[in-house]
C-alpha cells in the first residue's frame, strides 16, 4: 500500500513530463515556421527595397533625361558654324551619358579610313593621327548598316580582323557607334563607351542624338556662305529639290528601321500667275522668298523645308503622325493666309492663300516616288476643289496621281477626295516650336 502514492507521482511526473516534451516540440515547430516567415518577409523586403532602388534609379535617368534633353536640343539647333557641332554633341554625350569616352570620328580625305576629329577622354594623340578603316569593328557595322549600334548587339563584332586594326583593337570598347549624315551622305561617327546605364534602354536616346546631330549639320551647311549651290535653291535659300529627295529618302530608310511615320507636305501659291500678271516678275520673286521665309519660321528645326521649283512648296515631317502632320499643314495655310506680304514699289500688302495635299509615309506610299505622286495628287484635288485647302491623299490614290507639278495638265484621281482638315477640330500644334511635338 505504502508504494502506491509513489506510483501515483511517478506516473504525473511521468505525464508531466511528455506533456511538456510535447508542448516544446510544438512550440519549437511554431518557432521554426514563424522563423522561416521572418526569413520569407525579410527576403520580400529585400527583393522590394532592391525593386524600389531600381525604380528610383530608373525614375532618377528618365528625370535627367527630360531635363538634359531639351537644353542639349536647344544648343544644337542654335545657329553656329558646321565645324563647332560636333564639339557640342562630343560634349553632350559624355555628359548626357555618364560615358568614359566620346568621340566624333570623320573620314579621313582621300581614304576610307576615320580618324578621331573631336574627343572626351580619348589620348590627345589620337586626334587627326589614329585611322581606324571603316568596314572595320563596330565602326564598320555601323558604317556600313547606317544604324546606332551597341556592343551589346550580335553584329557589332561581325566582320572583325585581328589582322587589321579597330576601335576594339585600339583598346576602345564602344558602347554605342552612330552614323551622321551630312548633305552629302555619312560624314561621320559618333562613339560613346563606358555608359553605366542599360544600353537597351539607352539606344533610342543615342538615336535621337546622332538625328540631331545630323540635322544640325546639314541645316548648317545649307546656311553655311561657302556651301555647295546645288543643295540649296538659290532664290529662297530652302533646300533645294535635289537635296531635299536625298535627305526624304534617307529618313525612309531611317524610319523603317524605328518604325515611325513621316509625312510630305506639298503645296502651292493660289492664282500665282495674278502676281506676276499684275506687279511683275519681281514681285513674284519677292512673294516666293516671303512664302519660304513664313513656312521656315513655322516649321520645327529638325524638319526640312525645299522649294520643288516654280511657287510650289515641300516639308518633310519626321517622327509625326497623320493627324498631327493635318494639323501642322492647316496650321500653316492659316498662317500664310493672315500674313500681310509686302510688294516692291506698292505701299499696299498682298495676302496670299495656298493649296496643299499631304502623305504619309507608308500610309500613302512606301518610296519617295509614291509619296510625292500622293501628295501631288492630293494637292490637285485641293486646287479643283476651290483652292485653299489641305486635302490628305489616300492609298487607293497611289494608282492614279501622276508626279509632276501642280499646274501641269492630268486626271483627277477621285480616290485623294477627303475632307478638308479645317475648323476647331483640329490639334493644337505650337508653331515655330523645337523639339516639340507635332501635336501637343
Amino acid at each position: 500500500m505504502g508504494s502506491y502514492p509513489l506510483i501515483i507521482a511517478q506516473a504525473t511526473l511521468l505525464f508531466l513530463v511528455v506533456v511538456l516534451i510535447v508542448e516544446y516540440s510544438i512550440r519549437r515547430r511554431q518557432v521554426s515556421r514563424d522563423v522561416e516567415k521572418n526569413r520569407r518577409k525579410q527576403e520580400q523586403l529585400s527583393t522590394f527595397s532592391a525593386e524600389l532602388k531600381a525604380l528610383k534609379k530608373k525614375l532618377a535617368r528618365k528625370s535627367e533625361i527630360v531635363d538634359q534633353f531639351p537644353r542639349i536640343t536647344k544648343k544644337l539647333t542654335e545657329n553656329f558654324p558646321p565645324d563647332a557641332y560636333p564639339a557640342i554633341a562630343v560634349r553632350s554625350a559624355k555628359e548626357f551619358f555618364r560615358a568614359g569616352k566620346a568621340g566624333y570620328f570623320v573620314p579621313v580625305e582621300g581614304s576610307s579610313d576615320y580618324t578621331l576629329a573631336v574627343g572626351a577622354g580619348f589620348p590627345q594623340e589620337w586626334a587627326g593621327k589614329v585611322r581606324i578603316p571603316s568596314d572595320e569593328g563596330i565602326l564598320g557595322a555601323a558604317l556600313q548598316k547606317r544604324v546606332v549600334v551597341s556592343k551589346i548587339d550580335p553584329l557589332s563584332s561581325s566582320g572583325r580582323r585581328s589582322s587589321r586594326l579597330s576601335l576594339e583593337e585600339s583598346g576602345v570598347s564602344p558602347d554605342f557607334v552612330a552614323p551622321i549624315g551630312g548633305v552629302s551622305g555619312l560624314v561621320g561617327a559618333l562613339v560613346v563607351e563606358g555608359c553605366p546605364f542599360p544600353l537597351e534602354e539607352e539606344r533610342i536616346n543615342m538615336t535621337m542624338l546622332a538625328d540631331l546631330l545630323s540635322m544640325a549639320l546639314q541645316n548648317a551647311t545649307l546656311l553655311d556662305p561657302g556651301r555647295d549651290g546645288k543643295w540649296v535653291d538659290p532664290l529662297t535659300g530652302v533646300s533645294s529639290r535635289i537635296h531635299f529627295l536625298q535627305r526624304l529618302e534617307g529618313e525612309i530608310r531611317r524610319t523603317e528601321n524605328y518604325r515611325q511615320a513621316l509625312a510630305l507636305f506639298m503645296f502651292d501659291i493660289d492664282e500665282f500667275k495674278k502676281i506676276n500678271d499684275t506687279y511683275g516678275h519681281l514681285a513674284g520673286d519677292a512673294v516666293i522668298r516671303s512664302m519660304a521665309e513664313i513656312v521656315r519660321k513655322n516649321t520645327r528645326g529638325y524638319d526640312l523645308v525645299g522649294r520643288y521649283g516654280g511657287d510650289e512648296f515641300m516639308v518633310l515631317i519626321t517622327s509625326t503622325t497623320g493627324e498631327q502632320a493635318a494639323s501642322f499643314a492647316e496650321h500653316l495655310r492659316e498662317k500664310i493666309a493672315t500674313t500681310d506680304i509686302a510688294i516692291p514699289g506698292t505701299k499696299v500688302p498682298v495676302r496670299i492663300t495656298i493649296s496643299g495635299g499631304l502623305a504619309v509615309f507608308p500610309t500613302h506610299g512606301q518610296s519617295t516616288t509614291e509619296l510625292f505622286r500622293a501628295a501631288d495628287a492630293a494637292l490637285y484635288v485641293s486646287k479643283h476643289q476651290g483652292r485653299n485647302r489641305i486635302l490628305v491623299a489616300t492609298s487607293a490614290g497611289l494608282d492614279g496621281g501622276v508626279a509632276k507639278g501642280a499646274d501641269a495638265d492630268r486626271d483627277i484621281p477621285a480616290s485623294t477626295e477627303r475632307p478638308t482638315v479645317t475648323g476647331p477640330q483640329a490639334v493644337e500644334y505650337p508653331l515655330g516650336e523645337l523639339w516639340g511635338n507635332l501635336g501637343e
